[in-house]
């Protein structure tokens, strides 16, 4: 475009400039905008031949009857790289999500890797745009799986495929966290089961609500599982369970997030997963610890093996009663040896001190003073006392003899 100081300005043109300041003459060939755009537009018509096939992400969606989209493309580092708008007009758009859906079992959202069959339009005053006419479903299935295969090598590299598999799976449950869609119908499956495990006593379930599907589905998940990871900090759980409901392929396929996996992988506790398809696994159900088809077959198993568990402790119950009984058993048998022979003791050692006693009475009684009078002795007393020595019979004035016949008194 020519700038404004190469024309010539009517006004001054008896002013004398400099032949460096003069003005070239102003252009009398030229074309106005519209005419401009109208032939750009036919140029793309044109070289194009009306028809192509592209592949990009739709980034966004607005359902106005019509549908219109912004697509994109990223470069390995995810940063933008091209964007334009395109819409699916109501007369194709029933048949081209129909054959979508049909194979994919998904509507088109945004999020998803696509190949259009497209017209390219420059209209004058909207622009360039992409008119949709087709779509290859294949594509999309194509591009989820090629992005699951790339995550799952990624993760083997890093090892942490394996990862949370090294936690045992728990023998019992008693506190368990609970992952998944606020109000999901596989909720209200895995709830069916649980609710009356809670209800007795048996296991304490603690809810957490996140998106899992679309756009917002691997940020929601994660910050969802921080919020875990934190009250396990606290009060650890014996296990994480992430379930929600069956879906397509492709709704799945949001749950194959690279940095997802990472963090479930990571988490610090066994992760049971129940996410609700049976043949699809999604790699979040890789990285888990255990998988399930249905949150309702998770809940059974918990059940399970809380069942089993309590069976276990009533037969090891059974065999610890058993046990006691047979060493009460045993421990009465010995204590009534044991009485026995303490009581057996006892008498013998009763009897020889009875006979002990005997002979000892014997002897005190062959010491009776009567005893010794009649063996020829004298029994010499003064004032009631007997005395024992001659310096005692010194001592006293008056002393009775007595002997076996009689008592003589005499005087010292």
């Amino acid at each position: 475009m020519a700038r404004a100081e190469e024309f010539d300005n009517s006004l001054e043109g008896d002013l004398e400039l400099p032949e460096t300041k003069r003005s070239r003459p102003m252009p009398t060939d030229f074309v106005r905008l519209g005419e401009l755009l109208t032939y750009v537009g036919k140029v793309l018509e044109g070289g194009f031949g009306g028809y192509v096939w592209v592949s990009a992400e739709i980034g966004s969606l607005t359902d106005r009857k019509h549908l219109f989209m912004e697509l994109l493309e990223t470069g390995e580092d995810g940063r933008e790289q091209a964007k334009t708008r395109a819409t699916l007009f109501a007369p194709e758009r029933f048949k081209v999500e129909h054959r979508f859906k049909r194979v994919t079992g998904s509507l088109l959202e945004s999020g998803l890797s696509v190949l259009l069959g497209v017209i390219p339009t420059f209209h004058p005053q909207y622009g360039f745009a992409l008119n949709v006419l087709d779509i290859a479903p294949a594509f999309t299935l194509g591009a989820a799986q090629q992005k699951l295969e790339q995550s799952r090598a990624v993760l083997e590299r890093e090892g942490l495929l394996d990862l949370n598999k090294r936690f045992p799976i728990p023998a019992d449950f008693s506190r368990v966290a609970v992952l998944s869609p606020e109000k999901a119908a596989g909720l209200g499956d895995f709830r069916q089961t649980v609710d009356a495990l809670e209800a007795h006593g048996l296991c304490e379930f603690s809810y957490f609500e996140a998106t899992f599907q679309g756009n917002s589905a691997a940020n929601s998940l994660k910050v969802a599982l921080e919020r875990i990871k934190r009250e396990h900090q606290e009060t650890p759980f014996e296990a994480l369970c992430i379930i929600r409901g069956g879906g397509s392929s492709l709704d799945l396929a949001w749950l194959n997030d690279l940095d997802l996996a990472r963090a479930v992988a990571r988490f610090p506790a066994p992760v049971l997963s129940g996410i609700g398809h049976a043949r699809d696994e999604t790699l979040l159900d890789e990285v888990a610890a255990l998988r399930l088809d249905t949150p309702s077959k998770l809940a059974a198993f918990i059940q399970a093996q809380i069942v089993q568990s309590a069976a276990q402790a009533e037969f090891h119950f059974g065999q610890i009663r058993e046990f006691a009984r047979e060493i009460v058993q045993t421990d009465e048998y010995a204590l009534e040896r044991l009485n026995s022979h303490i009581l057996g003791s006892a008498k013998r050692l009763l009897e020889r001190r009875e006979l002990e006693l005997d002979s000892l009475m014997r002897g005190l009684l062959g010491l009776h003073p009567d005893r010794t009078l009649k063996r020829g002795y004298a029994v010499v007393r003064s004032n009631g006392k007997v005395l024992t020595s001659a310096r005692a019979a010194r001592k006293s004035v008056d002393l009775k003899i007595q002997f076996q016949d009689g008592e003589l008194e005499a005087h010292v």
